[in-house]
C-alpha cells in the first residue's frame, strides 16, 4: 500500500484532489491509521481514481459523479460518453486538445483493468552517474517542455557533444502537484565535468547523481500526457512485489525529445524502491 504522497506519484493526481475526493466520499482510503492519521491507497484503488477522472473531464459535475460513480459504467459506456462530446472539445482551446489526450489515456488504463501485463517492468541496479543540470519550479508541463528545450538546443554548442549523455529529468516533489512542479533537468556526463559551467539564463550545477540498489524501471513510448498508464503499471508491480518507493523518480529519455514530435518520445521511467512495508518517516499532512 502507499501513502497518500507516493500514491499520488503512482497515479499522477495532486495529494490535494485525493484529500478533497475523500471528503466527498468519492474516493476513500483503504486503510486510515488510527494513531498517527495517515492515510493509505492500494493499486486497486486507480481504477475507481480513473473513474472518477474520465467523469469529471467529461463534463459531469462533482454531484453528478457521486451519484454515478457506483453504477460501474463498462469502458465501452464511458468512451461512447466521451464521443459524444468530442464534437465540442475539437472547437475548443489547444489546452482542452491536452486534456482530451488524458481522457483518452485515462480510458485506456481502465480498459487494461488490473491484469495488465506487468512483464516489461524491471527492477535493476542504477549506478551513480554524474549531471550536468539545473532545477526550478514550474508551473506547468508546458513549462517543463521550454525548459528540456533550452537545455537540448544550448548545452550541446557549449559542452563536446561527446561529453554529454542521456537526458534525465528527476521529479523531486514528493506529492504530484501539476501547477508546481519540482523539476531537475539535465544530461548525464561522460568522462570529466566542463571546467566552467556554461553561462546564461538558467543557473547550471554539476553533481552526483547517487546510485540505486533497486530501481523499478518501464519504456513509455508516446505522449507525455500518457505517462500515467506506466506509472500506474509500476506501482502495481511494486506493490505486488512487496516494494515501497523511495526517493525521487527519474524520467531518463532514450531519444531525444523533439518538441514538434512529441509523440516520438522514447522514455525509460525509473522509480527508486526498497524492500518491504511502508515506513514512516514521511508524515501524511
Amino acid at each position: 500500500m502507499f501513502r497518500i504522497g507516493e500514491f499520488s506519484r503512482i497515479a499522477r493526481v495532486s495529494a490535494r484532489l485525493l484529500r478533497y475526493y475523500d471528503e466527498l466520499g468519492l474516493l476513500r482510503p483503504s486503510v486510515v491509521d488510527s494513531t498517527s492519521g495517515y492515510r493509505y491507497y492500494g493499486s486497486l484503488q486507480l481504477q475507481r481514481l480513473n473513474r472518477i477522472l474520465v467523469l469529471r473531464d467529461l463534463g459531469f459535475t462533482l454531484e453528478q459523479i457521486v451519484r454515478m460513480i457506483d453504477r460501474q459504467d463498462s469502458a465501452d459506456q464511458l468512451r461512447a460518453m466521451l464521443e459524444m462530446r468530442r464534437g465540442d472539445a475539437e472547437r475548443a482551446l489547444e489546452e482542452q486538445t491536452v486534456r482530451l489526450k488524458q481522457i483518452e489515456a485515462r480510458i485506456a488504463q481502465l480498459e487494461s483493468g488490473d491484469d495488465a501485463d506487468l512483464d516489461d517492468v524491471l527492477i535493476r541496479p542504477e549506478p551513480a552517474r554524474r549531471i550536468i543540470s539545473c532545477r526550478e519550479t514550474v508551473g506547468s508541463f508546458g513549462e517543463a517542455r521550454t525548459l528540456i528545450g533550452e537545455l537540448t538546443s544550448t548545452l550541446p554548442k557549449k559542452v563536446p557533444r561527446a561529453q554529454l549523455g542521456s537526458l534525465v529529468a528527476i521529479a523531486h516533489s514528493p506529492e504530484f502537484e501539476p501547477d508546481a512542479i519540482d523539476v531537475e533537468v539535465g544530461f548525464t556526463l561522460n568522462g570529466d565535468a566542463p571546467r566552467d559551467l556554461p553561462r546564461g539564463p538558467r543557473a547550471l550545477q554539476v553533481r552526483e547523481l547517487p546510485a540505486v540498489a533497486h530501481m523499478a524501471v518501464c519504456v513509455r513510448i508516446g505522449m507525455p500526457e500518457h505517462a500515467h498508464l506506466i506509472t500506474g503499471k509500476i506501482g502495481r508491480y511494486v506493490e505486488r512485489n512487496d516494494f515501497r518507493l523511495e526517493g525521487p523518480s527519474r524520467e531518463v529519455f532514450l531519444r531525444p525529445p523533439r518538441p514538434d514530435r512529441m509523440e516520438e518520445s522514447v522514455v525509460e521511467m525509473q522509480f527508486p524502491v526498497e524492500r518491504g512495508a511502508l515506513g514512516s518517516h514521511e508524515r501524511d499532512q
